[in-house]
């Protein structure tokens, strides 16, 4: 297989294209499992989409662009997993074309080939999350950009130009989408002032055309009399949870321990090679210095999952691939990468769901399981109180009390006279058929405002009707 990768013609991406399919299909007559965090994204759309406003009536610190993302996509399929999932393949092939791109257009191998493509699109399935549409996977696509900008200003004979400022412009956009990906423009700075002669005036427009979006997206919010919420919820709130468990730190382990052992050997093949020329040593140098930026990205990111460590695949994608690239032999070298595709792809599928009796059970804390709602209670519009949102999976959601972490400084202050205001008033908007109260937080509310709690009864313990 790497030996026909070696050849660089249009055969070779009719190929990606074939082999991205081939592993789709390996998930037929079996849906991936719905987690509870693609829920969320699922139902900040269905929200939008009712006519709430993001941040102010939609309690979530998805980002803007990954919400309006998700606000088509509902507007057009609902919470179809299928079609959520569809998108994220042809977004996983496209950014697999632009990888092979920059490693061919920057020249960082002496070869030109589609090895680093084919490394890439199967660290891409390395976990089954990694295939959903998650604000990481999109804002992914513009940190790319931003590396290939970066890139070319080092590559550039004559100096650092003008155009520096889309190293700048793409991590704002990928901000937008995914907030953890700020850190990363700490990184176009630094490596900018490292590797190139750019001046002071170069940096600010480095650091403007990083703001520049984030700004013009302040103006939507504040022309919609949103702006308040816009920061406060989202741009000046980083996730104050860490959620982090043995069964995450597990997941994230056996998803990834073979390619970044790979990748440590592929960094000693690479570093040693002497037949590169000093641009190509500082992009292999700039490459590592990305990886400690994407892992901090992770750490900020408040839920480790597999998924939020989208930004490593770029380094270790290449660092694997130089690993094989560099590899003296034939035979060798195609046994180990044949290994090694195996490997990734039985843990990834694995993970999702039983093969041969054998089953990894990946991601297991964060699955949607069925709902225990009693079926009376089925198809109304619901609340839930807490982090399990199981039941929005077949049921509509009431409020836009989405986020738990948010929602939560609300519910758990029923003496504070604006967290009752705040309650009454999303309450009064969307009234729900179904409380579920799994944080027991809903007597004192009632109490406090006895004009909801005469609306509804307790049926049995945690759950109230709407009489």
């Amino acid at each position: 297989m790497l030996t026909f990768f070696r050849i660089n013609s249009i055969f070779q991406v009719i190929t990606l294209l074939a082999l991205l399919l081939g592993i789709k299909m390996i998930y037929i007559g079996s849906k991936l499992p719905l987690l509870t965090y693609e829920l969320e994204w699922m139902l900040v759309g269905e929200k939008l989409n009712e006519g709430l406003n993001l941040y102010s009536e939609v309690l979530t610190q998805v980002g803007p662009l990954s919400s309006f993302i998700y606000q088509m996509v509902d507007l057009w399929a609902g919470k179809n997993q299928f079609v959520y999932e569809t998108i994220a393949t042809v977004l996983i092939f496209l950014q697999t074309l632009y990888f092979v791109f920059i490693a061919n257009r920057r020249n960082l191998f002496n070869e030109k080939n589609y090895i680093p493509g084919l490394i890439f699109l199967t660290l891409m399935n390395a976990s089954f999350d990694f295939m959903k549409l998650s604000p990481a996977l999109m804002a992914n696509t513009f940190v790319l950009m931003s590396l290939n900008a970066t890139l070319r200003q080092i590559e550039k004979r004559e100096g650092v130009g003008d155009d520096v400022f889309e190293s700048g412009l793409f991590l704002g956009i990928a901000t937008l989408f995914h907030l953890p990906s700020f850190i990363l423009i700490a990184w176009a700075i630094l490596v900018l002032f490292l590797y190139t002669g750019i001046n002071l005036r170069q940096t600010f427009m480095v650091i403007l055309a990083y703001i520049m979006p984030i700004f013009f997206m302040y103006l939507y919010f504040f022309f919609n009399d949103q702006a308040d919420y816009f920061t406060n919820i989202w741009l000046f709130n980083l996730s104050s949870t860490f959620d982090i468990s043995l069964l995450s730190f597990r997941d994230i382990l056996i998803s990834l321990v073979l390619p970044m052992t790979v990748g440590l050997f592929g960094i000693i093949r690479v570093l040693r090679g002497n037949r590169y020329n000093s641009f190509q040593n500082r992009s292999h140098q700039l490459i590592i210095i990305s990886s400690f930026f994407s892992l901090a990205a992770f750490l900020i990111s408040g839920q480790y999952v597999p998924s939020n460590l989208i930004y490593m695949i770029v380094p270790l994608a290449f660092f694997c691939a130089g690993f094989f690239i560099h590899a003296k032999k034939m035979l060798i070298p195609e046994v180990l990468f044949m290994l090694f595709f195996i490997i990734v792809l039985l843990i990834s599928v694995t993970g999702a769901k039983s093969l041969m009796g054998y089953k990894l059970n990946a991601l297991a804390n964060f699955r949607v399981v069925e709902s225990e709602l009693a079926p009376q209670y089925q198809g109304k519009r619901i609340f839930v109180t807490g982090q399990h949102i199981d039941a929005y999976r077949t049921n509509s959601m009431a409020t836009g009390y989405l986020s738990w972490s948010l929602a939560q400084s609300d519910f758990k202050n029923p003496n504070n006279y604006m967290s009752l205001s705040n309650i009454y008033n999303n309450f009064k908007k969307d009234m729900p058929d179904v409380i579920i109260d799994g944080e027991n937080v809903i007597p004192a509310i009632f109490k406090n405002i006895p004009e909801l709690g005469a609306k509804y009864k307790s049926s049995e313990k945690g759950l109230y009707v709407r009489i």
